[in-house]
């Protein structure tokens, strides 16, 4: 992981995530039938097509490489490096004409994330984040809030498409609402989480979370001087299916506050 290579795999990332972001513009009208993987999980023709503008553009210069992507699988080539990828994060909201979804993309050098890029291609807002390097938004530095007082925080979550697990959501949501200054859900998990590295949000959680729904998001708030846990308050990694993400100053009390 030389200084070259890390200057032409920011450039793909970036390359791959507007690639995609077209396609998903140019479909947004007519985006096809829609297939459901579970009753409440929806694919489109678009992403697949959206992976697909992203998996090639890495193959061109890195054949070798390995991919995690939500809907081809893991595609493992033997190499240390894998493109971790979500389409589109936020299908409902894309099939609603809802405009918060985005395509969002890390790599990982076995399990460490070394960079993400989360794009929302109807704002045109690029999120990107290089370990040690800090976050941005296109060119904008990013920085959590400074919040210290759980009750000025606006807390984002989402709702997962496994029902009991949305029920627990909603209810340690019930249970705190007096707590916070308000609640939010976007709809796109890595949208949720950035706008916790932008100081749009000071809090977030999910209770059931793939890889490729945060782990670009989750670098991005690190980088903005934030921090991401799993619910034991130990580092998260990408087999956690639990996330917590705070400014920092709060995050122990924000875990006490939903255990």
């Amino acid at each position: 992981y030389t200084l070259i290579s890390e200057i032409i795999m920011k450039s793909l990332m970036l390359k791959a995530a507007k690639a995609a972001g077209k396609v998903i513009l140019k479909n947004y009208k007519n985006i096809g039938k829609l297939k459901f993987k579970s009753p409440r999980n929806l694919v489109t023709k678009v992403d697949i097509l959206s992976e697909k503008a992203v998996i090639e553009t890495v193959r061109k210069k890195f054949p070798k490489h390995n991919f995690l992507t939500e809907e081809s699988g893991s595609i493992k080539n033997g190499s240390e490096y894998t493109w971790i990828i979500d389409p589109i994060d936020g299908t409902t909201n894309f099939v609603a004409k809802i405009p918060q979804f985005a395509v969002s993309i890390a790599l990982a050098k076995n399990d460490e994330i070394l960079m993400g890029a989360v794009y929302n291609p109807c704002t045109d807002e690029m999120y990107f984040a290089e370990k040690g390097k800090g976050s941005y938004l296109n060119n904008k530095k990013l920085q959590v809030s400074k919040k210290n007082e759980l009750e000025h925080c606006i807390l984002g979550f989402s709702l997962p498409n496994d029902i009991s697990i949305g029920k627990k959501t909603l209810s340690m949501l019930e249970k705190n609402f007096g707590m916070l200054r308000s609640l939010r859900n976007f709809g796109s998990a890595a949208l949720n989480l950035c706008y916790v590295a932008d100081a749009r949000f000071d809090l977030y959680f999910s209770l059931d979370i793939k890889a490729w729904d945060v782990a670009a998001a989750k670098l991005i708030v690190e980088e903005a001087h934030g921090k991401v846990t799993n619910f034991d308050n130990k580092k998260w990694n990408i087999n956690d299916q639990i996330i917590v993400a705070s400014n920092g100053i709060l995050h122990n009390n924000f875990i006490e506050l939903l255990k």
